[in-house]
């Protein structure tokens, strides 16, 4: 009974939490690939949580890339504000360090102008020989699985993957951005491959049908990018608020408190076509 009237007597009170604005930094989105492509460089200020604006994008910036002996002043697009582009399509180099500085920008509107740099150097990584693909089904669900075969050096490495279906990319979000390190097969051939895709039957965008390309992206990264899309994943999805620590910030490779990555990685390709 003396439970009971404990319970009758409980109550919930709702209570407003007002979450402050914090200053404004500088966000940082830039790679340079070896695709022979006019590389780009995005720019823009970061928002509160809640607002639902989009993010203001910083327009008449300073922005340079340098490697080896070149110094590239990279243009603002005429159409698309906080996107600067090479002057010129370019290859980029395995082993080649890029530097990436970024000037005339009031972040803070204090009426100076702060100076961001950042630097990657591209990793060459494993050797991608080719891909195979194996149709399943079971109780939980049917589809199309990918093996790799590839060789992995003995340095340790770091990887991103990306999936196409004929010539429409599926991980075209940072969520679907799939990374993760060679721990686990450090310095071997992967002579009867590993599965590292799904297609799955249950997914429009991901049924294969006989004649379809399946097209394996690899990237070979760096650990600041391998780090950058893991923190920023575990952000969108959440931690386990059993297990998980204290927040933090999202790592970032850009210097004087700006957010974002720039990085340098090289692209290996493999295609298997789906059979009748």
């Amino acid at each position: 009974m003396a439970l009971l009237m404990l319970m009758n007597l409980s109550c919930t009170e709702i209570i407003d939490i007002e979450l402050d604005t914090t200053y404004q930094r500088l966000v940082v989105q830039g790679s340079i690939t070896n695709d022979s492509v006019f590389h780009q460089v995005e720019l823009s200020l970061s928002g509160d949580y809640f607002s639902n604006q989009p993010s203001p994008r910083v327009s008449n910036a300073l922005v340079k890339l340098e490697f080896n002996d070149v110094i590239l002043q990279m243009m603002e697009h005429d159409s698309i504000p906080g996107l600067y582009l090479t002057p010129y399509a370019f290859r980029g180099v395995i082993g080649t360090t890029y530097s990436l500085s970024i000037d005339q920008v009031d972040v803070d509107n204090d009426g100076e102008s702060e100076s961001y740099h950042a630097a990657s150097t591209m990793p060459g990584g494993v050797r991608l020989d080719s891909i195979s693909l194996n149709y399943f089904s079971s109780y939980y669900g049917s589809g199309y699985q990918v093996y790799m075969f590839a060789l992995d050096p003995p340095s340790r490495d770091w990887y991103g993957l990306k999936y196409w279906k004929n010539s429409e990319l599926l991980t075209d979000t940072l969520i679907k951005y799939s990374v993760q390190s060679d721990d686990f097969y450090n310095g071997k051939y992967l002579f009867y491959g590993i599965p590292i895709g799904y297609y799955s039957d249950d997914e429009p965008r991901e049924q294969l049908q006989p004649g379809d390309i399946v097209t394996l992206e690899l990237n070979s990264i760096e650990r600041a990018y391998y780090d950058f899309v893991g923190d920023a994943q575990l952000e969108i999805w959440g931690n386990n608020p059993l297990f998980s620590g204290p927040p933090a910030n999202i790592r970032s490779n850009i210097d004087n408190g700006a957010m974002g990555v720039f990085t340098a990685y090289s692209i290996q390709r493999a295609f298997a076509v789906v059979s009748e």
